[in-house]
């Protein structure tokens, strides 16, 4: 199975179900402003380089339409720095596709992250979200979270990440009661399809 980066028309034919959508109706929806959660105290992003499958996550219309097989690659580039590239299998093609972001890490927060659409270059694609808890050798939380304006709803994901396609069933239990401890809706959890995943 070959791996294809994504030309601008692809890219703009994956955004497009989430433009007409917007952006509310895209991910969960929730009442009131992003409840205050802190990423994890002294991440070391070095550690957390690697492969991280997707394993479960909330609702996003966008990847769900785009296809399945998600994997988040956190790399590094003496000239780039960090940087993430995002794979996942088209669902038309079984091609898989892969995008860029380059990512900067806050100087007091390590595990809160920017990231920015790199190739195709989109500098409108921009964001930021946080690592709430990893082993770096199993699990990976991280969440988004962004208020909506008059501050009465805002908009939530949290994806559950692995180290391996298959995680076992106690490192899932455990990802799930941090993300619970820390009041996140586990139930909101989905669980991705990773079957006929490359490896």
């Amino acid at each position: 199975m070959t791996k294809t980066a994504l030309s601008r028309p692809s890219l703009l034919h994956l955004l497009l179900p989430l433009l007409l959508l917007g952006q509310t109706a895209a991910q969960v929806l929730l009442t009131g402003r992003c409840p205050k959660i802190h990423p994890l105290k002294n991440f070391q992003p070095k550690r957390f380089l690697g492969r991280w499958y997707e394993i479960e996550r909330f609702f996003v219309s966008y990847e769900g339409l785009a296809g399945t097989c998600w994997v988040e690659n956190y790399l590094y580039d003496p000239h780039r720095g960090h940087y993430t590239r995002l794979d996942w299998k088209d669902r038309l093609s079984g091609k898989i596709l892969s995008i860029e972001n380059g990512i900067t890490h806050n100087k007091h927060e390590p595990g809160r992250l920017r990231f920015v659409l790199q190739r195709p270059s989109i500098p409108f694609l921009q964001g930021e979200y946080i690592i709430l808890a990893t082993d770096y050798s199993t699990f990976a939380l991280a969440w988004q979270c962004d208020n909506l304006p008059l501050g009465v709803s805002h908009t939530e994901i949290l994806w559950l990440l692995s180290k391996r396609q298959h995680p076992s069933s106690d490192t899932i239990h455990h990802a799930k009661k941090l993300a619970h401890g820390l009041g996140l809706d586990i139930n909101r959890l989905q669980k991705q399809d990773r079957s006929n995943c490359p490896p």
